[in-house]
């Protein structure tokens, strides 16, 4: 019997665990009508739990360096990537696509976390675009200048990049000044269409 009590309340603690959990991970968090782009150097890259983190130094408009922390996917996430514990290096510059934390989540923070954002996607220093993190609208952060050949390559060879890409254009408006035009293009040339 109190094998089944000890049992009972371990699930019962797990489960209001898990609640809390996806209340704080959730994409009700993040402002997916607002893609933040910011290009900076890799201080540190630290794959932890509960996500993936990056702190990225940023030179601002004044010259002056911005510390940037950059939350990813999620352990398990990254493992489905494919990608290492030394997949980014201090030193490294990179270019992210993020969503802001919608107001009320920067207001509970108290500003210790601030500049920060959501990455959810990645461009690499060979300029490769790289999925990230699972909360986005990759839609969102196609650029007026960007060419259409990276992005095929992203929804054409990587499962989770087309996965984010067709989720993504089920999910609300798209941001002001996003190139219409170069996303049919890409929707077209799609090697596998989204549903």
């Amino acid at each position: 019997m109190k094998q089944k009590i000890a049992t009972c309340a371990a699930a019962i603690t797990a489960l209001a665990c898990a609640g809390s959990l996806r209340a704080h991970h959730s994409s009700s968090m993040f402002d997916f009508s607002t893609p933040i782009w910011v290009k900076g150097t890799v201080v540190s890259y630290a794959p932890v739990n509960p996500h993936v983190m990056i702190a990225l130094d940023v030179s601002s408009e004044n010259g002056q360096l911005q510390r940037w922390t950059v939350e990813g996917p999620w352990l398990r996430l990254l493992e489905q990537m494919n990608l290492t514990e030394d997949f980014l290096k201090a030193g490294d510059v990179i270019e992210l696509c993020g969503f802001p934390f919608k107001e009320e989540f920067r207001a509970r923070d108290s500003g210790a976390r601030l500049p920060a954002v959501h990455a959810h996607l990645l461009v690499l220093p060979n300029e490769r675009l790289q999925p990230w993190g699972p909360y986005g609208k990759l839609d969102n952060c196609v650029r007026p200048n960007d060419r259409a050949q990276p992005w095929l390559d992203l929804v054409n060879s990587d499962a989770m990049g087309r996965e984010y890409w067709c989720r993504g254009r089920n999910l609300g408006p798209l941001a002001p000044g996003v190139p219409t035009a170069l996303l049919d293009e890409i929707d077209r040339l799609m090697a596998n269409p989204c549903d």
